[in-house]
C-alpha cells in the first residue's frame, strides 16, 4: 500500500473491508497505511452487498445483490463521516481521523497476528487498520470531542551511508539507522501520522524490505516483491501505528535488508523522518466517549458533502 500514491497519503482515509463475518475480506489489501475497515463483502459468502438497482433494468425488485469490493467499504465510512459532522459541524478534517481512529474496534481474528499496540495503548492492524467503523460510537463521540490544535511536524534528516549487501547463503542482512535527537523536549506534541522519506541506490529496489520500529512497535514499509526499478529517492511512506504517542516517547529507528538474491549490493544513503501532530494542551484533550444515549441521525446534504471533500479510497 506504500507504492500507491492515494493510499499512503495522510490525506487519504485509506478503508479495508470485511465480509459478512465481520472479518478481514479475501481482495483486500493489507498494509501500514489501513486506517480502518467497514464491510465489503467477500466471495465466500453467496450474498454480499445489496443496494438499489436502476429502474431501467425493469426489475420488479429494485434492490440486489451487486458484488464485492472496498467500493462499498469505502462510502460506507463516508456515510459515518457525514453522521459524524452533523453531530458536530467544527471538526477539522484531522478531528474526523482522530475520531475514526479512537472509536473503531478491532475484531476478534486469531489470523491476524501482526498487531500492535502503542504507547498510548492504540492497537493496530495491517488488516483493519484502527478496526472496523461503529458509526453509533463515533456519532457519540463527535459531540463532545475537544478539536485538535494547530497541526506541527518535526522532521529530522539523517545520512547513513551504509552499504546494503545482497542476500547472501546466511540468509539476510539488516542494517539499522536511528533518529538522533528522539525529539527531545517535545513531551506535549501528541503524534499523529508518521512518514519517512528514503532514498536508497540499489539496481532493484522490490529486493528491499524497510521497517521502522520504536518502543517495540513495527510498522513493515515496504515488503519485498519482484518489484524493478532502481532504488528510491525519497521516496515517502506514511504509517498511523504511533497515533497519539507523544514525540518525544523514543527514537525511531529504520531497518532494511536486501531479501532476494542476484542485484547485488545497494546503498543506504538517507532518511528523513516527519512526525505530523498537535498539542496535547490547551488545544487539545482528545475524545471523550460517553454516549447520550441518541441513535445516530441522517446527515444533511452539507454533511455528506463535507465528508465526500475527505479523500477515503478502498485498499484494494
Amino acid at each position: 500500500m506504500n507504492f500507491e500514491g492515494e493510499l499512503q497519503s495522510r490525506y487519504t482515509m485509506s478503508i479495508a473491508a470485511v465480509g459478512r463475518d465481520g472479518l478481514h475480506a479475501s481482495y483486500s489489501s493489507v498494509g501500514a497505511p489501513v486506517f480502518a475497515a467497514a464491510p465489503g463483502g467477500d466471495g465466500d459468502h453467496l450474498h454480499n452487498m445489496v443496494t438499489a438497482l436502476p429502474p431501467w433494468l425493469g426489475r420488479a425488485d429494485d434492490c440486489g445483490d451487486v458484488g464485492v469490493g472496498t467500493s462499498y467499504a469505502a462510502p460506507l465510512v463516508a456515510g459515518v463521516v457525514a453522521l459524524v459532522l452533523e453531530a458536530n459541524p467544527d471538526l477539522g478534517w484531522r478531528d474526523v481521523f482522530g475520531v475514526v481512529a479512537a472509536t473503531s474496534r478491532l475484531p476478534d481474528d486469531a489470523g491476524d497476528p501482526a498487531r500492535s499496540l502503542n504507547a498510548a495503548a492504540v492497537g493496530h492492524s495491517y488488516q483493519y487498520g484502527f478496526g472496523v467503523v461503529d458509526a453509533g460510537a463515533a456519532v457519540a463521540a463527535a459531540r463532545t470531542w475537544a478539536t485538535y490544535g494547530p497541526e506541527r511536524v518535526l522532521a529530522s534528516k539523517t545520512y547513513a551511508n551504509r552499504a546494503l549487501p545482497d542476500f547472501g547463503g546466511a540468509g539476510e542482512t539488516w542494517v539499522a539507522s536511528t533518529e538522533a535527537t528522539g525529539f527531545a523536549g517535545h513531551g506535549d506534541f501528541v503524534v499523529e501520522h508518521v512518514a519517512v522519506l528514503l532514498t536508497v541506490a540499489h539496481e532493484r529496489r522490490g529486493d528491499v524490505r524497510v521497517i521502522l520500529e520504536r518502543g517495540g512497535v513495527e510498522s513493515v514499509l515496504a515488503r519485498d516483491s519482484p518489484e524493478l526499478g532502481d532504488g528510491y529517492d525519497e521516496h515517502k511512506y506514511t504509517t498511523p501505528r504511533h497515533w497519539g504517542e507523544r514525540a518525544d516517547a523514543g527514537a525511531f529507528t529504520i531497518r532494511l535488508a536486501d531479501m532476494r538474491a542476484g542485484a547485488g549490493d545497494g546503498v543506504f544513503v538517507s532518511w528523513t523522518l516527519q512526525v505530523y501532530g498537535h498539542t496535547a494542551e490547551p488545544e487539545s484533550g482528545g475524545a471523550v466517549l460517553a454516549s447520550d444515549g441518541a441513535a445516530p441521525r441522517a446527515a444533511t446534504a452539507g454533511a455528506v458533502a463535507a465528508a465526500a471533500a475527505l479523500l477515503l479510497f478502498g485498499a484494494l
